[in-house]
């Protein structure tokens, strides 16, 4: 989160430091009992520690996710914590030919078609499949089958 480390922190400082931040940044009430854990990554030296957090519940964490954007524009990037299969999965999404856009969010991937359908992938899926399967799905919906 790009916040300066103090000589004298400790997780209830970070906590309250984050809290606060969160409040002030992006209206984003985070109590201390919502956060299980927090503490710094090892980072470069002459770099800021980034601050990792893990949420008691999902709630909590889509509630801080979804304010990425206004967090961002004042000065404070979050980044939500993605598999290395997850990861692997919206490289292979991007580089389909049916799939403009992908994206991890509250833990589940997506990809947008070229279509600007909106398709929910999983790591074992075959692409060219789920995307077929979607818009059968969609067009028995759409005709009051049922799915």
């Amino acid at each position: 989160m790009n916040i300066e480390e103090t000589s004298h922190e400790s997780e209830a400082s970070l906590i309250q430091t984050v809290s606060n931040i969160m409040k002030t940044a992006a209206d984003v009430n985070l109590k201390p009992e919502d956060i299980v854990v927090i503490h710094r990554l090892p980072s470069m030296k002459g770099t800021i520690r980034p601050i990792i957090i893990k949420s008691r519940n999902n709630n909590a964490k889509s509630a801080i996710m979804k304010k990425r954007t206004p967090m961002k524009t004042k000065g404070y990037r979050l980044v939500d914590d993605v598999t290395k299969r997850n990861h692997d999965l919206i490289r292979r999404l991007l580089l389909h030919p049916d799939i403009k856009n992908a994206w991890f969010f509250n833990g589940a991937v997506f990809g947008q078609t070229i279509s600007e359908e909106i398709v929910k992938f999983d790591i074992f899926d075959n692409i060219n499949d789920t995307i077929r399967d979607f818009r059968s799905r969609s067009r028995k919906f759409q005709r009051g089958e049922s799915v």
